[in-house]
């Protein structure tokens, strides 16, 4: 609803700025000559705020109305502005206590990601492949560890 009201009155403005368009009207004044001067437009307009001023008298209830919808939104631009105040100066406290740490020379913390600790991938280990008679590597079943590979715990043994 605003945006029209907006835009109709913007649109009204550039209208009424732009030069007027001489030939194709119709009417008894002269070419070049406004139909209407520019007091009359003057005495037009101060009648109309005028009765805009007495529309509260003749209508109450819409006046009512309208005073509530403007307190409305006024309470919600207020919040509106307060939540953007708080947020910008958190941001700007932030700022600043991180250019201090920085200035001082504290470390600015931990900065890896979960991506950076997790290992490097590697693919499956693949036993020793002894050619067959196709001239194509065999894959042999993987001998059965003897030792433990250092630092891997083995399960304790059970009594026989």
């Amino acid at each position: 609803m605003f945006f029209l009201l907006r835009m109709c009155f913007w649109l009204g403005l550039v209208l009424l700025l732009l030069p007027g368009i001489t030939g194709g009207m119709s009417g008894d004044s002269p070419a070049g000559e406004p139909k209407v001067g520019a007091m009359e437009a003057l005495s037009a307009a101060s009648s109309a705020v005028a009765d805009a001023g007495g529309f509260c008298s003749r209508q109450p209830q819409a006046c009512v109305i309208g005073a509530g919808l403007i307190e409305m939104i006024g309470e919600r631009a207020e919040a509106g502005a307060r939540f953007a105040l708080s947020y910008i100066s958190e941001q700007l406290m932030e700022e600043k206590r991180k250019a201090a740490s920085r200035a001082l020379g504290v470390p600015a913390g931990d900065t890896l990601t979960t991506r950076d600790l997790s290992p490097a991938w590697q693919g499956p280990r693949l036993p020793d492949a002894q050619p067959t008679a196709s001239g194509a590597p065999a894959h042999s079943p993987a001998p059965a560890p003897t030792e433990a590979m250092p630092g891997v715990p083995l399960p304790p043994k059970r009594p026989a």
